[in-house]
């Protein structure tokens, strides 16, 4: 093979790598579903497909019921109307995380995710074996708080954005979804891994972690440290490690 032809054929190999990672990595910049149909007011812009009306409407009643209070509570005021993006199957919110790969490794309880502060969920009236049809509405109110977070502090650890989510969300955790015996431990509630963070139990686990925060701490020490206001020692005059040894004693007392 003379120069040339090697020339030509790295320019074709480099093309269709090209042209692969741009068909991969297309549908995240269209978080619109197809054809979709608007539900508004002054603080919700949800975008829904055609023959979900029913689902937009839970949703966005939902939305507009408890948004205030969950605002309220993260002390943070609405600069601006939350973008809600609902879609009829899991494939469709799958390839809008990472693209078209998303799909190789989307877990079947995946429901929901926020991206930079937009809420993208699966309808409700979606039947998946790992979700109820109110699991599902709720966990719209989970990523409500996950925007919030992203607007606040978009630095803070992924077992706090979670156990906050899953507590004001009211998402009290099923005993099946956890085991008492293995709680994770310091290292393991620094993952940044959703996959593994959902595998270790971390969503209940985190639900328990911010439920002992707020009961022996108080609410307003949880948000200022999910603000970014001050480190564990500056917001609760204790460590990480301290306040971690605190709460295994506590899930230990609530299995007794």
């Amino acid at each position: 093979m003379n120069k040339k032809s090697k020339y030509t054929k790295i320019l074709v190999i480099t093309g269709v790598i090209l042209v692969l990672a741009i068909v991969q990595t297309l549908p995240v910049f269209f978080m619109k579903p197809w054809g979709s149909k608007i539900l508004s007011n002054a603080a919700i812009i949800l975008n829904y497909q055609p023959g979900d009306e029913d689902g937009a409407h839970e949703v966005f009643e939902l939305l507009k019921d408890k948004s205030d209070f969950i605002y309220d509570k993260m002390d943070y005021v609405r600069e601006e109307p939350v973008k809600v993006y609902l879609y009829k199957t899991q494939f469709q919110l799958a390839i809008r995380e990472a693209g078209l790969i998303t799909i190789a490794f989307a877990p079947p309880w995946h429901i929901g995710d926020s991206h930079n502060g937009n809420i993208m969920m699966l309808s409700p009236n979606t039947p998946i074996e790992a979700h109820t049809h109110d699991s599902i509405l709720t966990a719209t109110l989970h990523e409500l708080v996950h925007s919030i977070v992203y607007r606040i502090n978009d630095d803070l650890s992924y077992f706090w954005d979670n156990g906050l989510a899953t507590y004001l969300a009211e998402q009290f955790p099923e005993p099946e979804y956890y085991d008492i015996d293995k709680i994770p431990s310091i290292q393991d509630m620094h993952t940044e891994n959703g996959l593994k963070f959902g595998e270790m139990g971390g969503y209940a686990y985190s639900y328990f972690y911010i439920q002992y925060l707020d009961q022996t701490y108080g609410w307003d020490k949880i948000v200022a440290y999910a603000k970014g206001e001050g480190d564990y020692e500056q917001i609760f005059n204790q460590s990480e490690e301290e306040i971690y040894d605190e709460w295994v004693q506590y899930l230990a007392e609530m299995k007794n």
